[in-house]
């Protein structure tokens, strides 16, 4: 919709994009700089003969998987799951089924049997080793089984085997190592996330069309893939940085996976997916700018549009002080005009290109929405008087599932 605003200029508002009941902004606000610089990752293949290449190469060795998570301790070293989130739900009786899942899956068995238990109740723990273990990606989600009243028999599905999987791992390390090592140790777990969000989001295109895009192939090999390839390669990188990562699977708008966080103690939401602009272009909404309204949100904002499987709990997120527009100082409690028209004057005094505004609860944003035009009426002037321009001209756009405010100057 077009309005025309006095002798000024005229504001544009951009359109809402319904996606799968979904509701989208139309433009995912900008984030400011990192503080650790994105690393320009190699995407070309290592140095790979073609024996290496041969899937039925006897020469290849599989990879000690386990070996890739960092221990913490002497019992985490003896056990690599004990800081899993989701063998941590299980019982001692059930963390015996998942050790059996675990290890035939990382021998590329073609199936292993639970005796005692019953299908349905092992399927959650089958599910529960693949959301624990990204570094599986030769394992695919889909399988068959065959079971009675007192066993089940999981038969796999694997993408790849023997030498194909080891040439495929080594490229994944290759890559993994050299963005985890993009950041220094010392690092706050906050800034470890923040930086594999804007990492993948800068190296990685969003296209249902990628092969293997259910694994995290598909962002270290290829460098496109979907949500649950974002969502496994953020939790991938976090794990070997010794951050506590969960993957999990839900609903928004459409099957989606994101993740949640542990940063210093506290949980938070992640979503890397909708982070990336090129998931809004997949979707029509033409941008060219990170999204950081879900790197580090609450679960109470982040339920306006995602709707976690009921199959697993997940830790409720209510810590707020990670929000990354409260910590770049641009989350506002009120609809009061002065403190918002601070940060919009100061934006024009820097010739910055947008102003990024989140606000506390929707209604506080619905009353800055109430008077936006004598808002950006006032913007505008004093745009105009810093250019000393006889005319001008701003548009606006909002997410009221996350209460953003965009605005976009014309320098």
């Amino acid at each position: 919709m077009k309005r025309i605003l006095a002798v000024f200029g005229y504001f544009i508002m951009s359109a809402v994009l319904f996606f799968g009941g979904v509701t989208l902004n139309a433009a995912p606000p900008a984030g400011g700089d990192a503080d650790i610089k994105v690393p320009a990752v190699d995407k070309s293949d290592p140095d790979v003969t073609d024996d290496e290449n041969d899937a039925d190469s006897d020469d290849a060795s599989a990879s000690d998987i386990d070996a890739a998570e960092d221990p913490v301790s002497d019992d985490a070293a003896e056990n690599p799951d004990i800081q899993a989130y989701y063998y941590s739900l299980l019982d001692d009786a059930k963390k015996e089924y998942y050790d059996q899942i675990r290890d035939a899956a990382a021998s590329e068995a073609e199936s292993v049997t639970l005796e005692g238990i019953t299908h349905e109740e092992a399927e959650p723990i089958l599910i529960s080793v693949m959301n624990d273990h990204p570094e599986y990606f030769w394992l695919e989600s889909s399988y068959t089984y065959q079971s009675d009243t007192d066993y089940v028999k999981f038969i796999f599905n694997y993408n790849c085997t023997g030498g194909e999987k080891d040439s495929r791992q080594r490229v994944i390390e290759q890559q993994a190592s050299q963005i985890v090592n993009g950041i220094p140790e010392s690092s706050s777990d906050y800034e470890k996330v923040k930086y594999v969000f804007e990492t993948l989001v800068d190296q990685t295109q969003y296209d249902k069309s990628a092969p293997d895009n259910q694994n995290i192939y598909s962002v270290f090999g290829n460098w496109t893939t979907v949500c649950a390839g974002y969502a496994k390669a953020t939790k991938y990188l976090l794990d070997q940085m010794g951050v506590e990562c969960i993957y999990v699977t839900g609903n928004a708008g459409e099957p989606h996976a994101w993740n949640i966080v542990n940063c210093d103690g506290a949980y938070y939401c992640v979503d890397t997916t909708w982070g990336d602009p090129t998931y809004q272009e997949g979707i029509g909404v033409d941008v060219d700018t990170t999204s950081y309204e879900y790197l580090c949100c609450t679960t109470q904002m982040l339920s306006r549009t995602h709707t976690p499987d009921a199959m697993f709990p997940v830790p409720e997120c209510t810590d707020t002080s990670l929000e990354y527009y409260r910590m770049e100082g641009r989350y506002l409690t009120s609809a009061d005009q002065e403190p918002i028209l601070g940060i919009m004057k100061a934006d024009v005094d820097e010739g910055a290109e947008r102003t990024d505004i989140q606000f506390s609860d929707p209604d506080v944003f619905d009353q800055v929405m109430a008077q936006i035009d004598p808002l950006l009426d006032e913007a505008m002037k004093y745009e105009m008087e810093v250019k000393g321009a006889d005319s001008g001209g701003v548009s606006y756009q909002y997410n009221d599932n996350t209460c953003l405010l965009t605005v976009l100057w014309n320098n």
